[in-house]
């Protein structure tokens, strides 16, 4: 006799587990703080360059 299991799964489910970063996570070098790409960095730019500083210590994060 064979058995079969049913397992069923939604969004809760497939979820990331707690304690994972997103791939898009920044980090300041300085001070550790950590942030999506398009979190809380403080944007400086001009029409052809732009900066993303650390919002607690002021570190340039990453520049183009």
């Amino acid at each position: 006799m064979t058995s079969t299991e049913i397992y069923t799964t939604c969004a809760v489910d497939s979820d990331p587990p707690p304690g994972t970063r997103s791939k898009t996570s920044l980090f300041c070098p300085d001070c550790g703080h950590e942030s999506a790409v398009t979190g809380d960095w403080s944007v400086e730019g001009t029409e052809h360059s732009w900066r993303l500083r650390c919002p607690d210590c002021d570190t340039v994060v990453q520049q183009r």
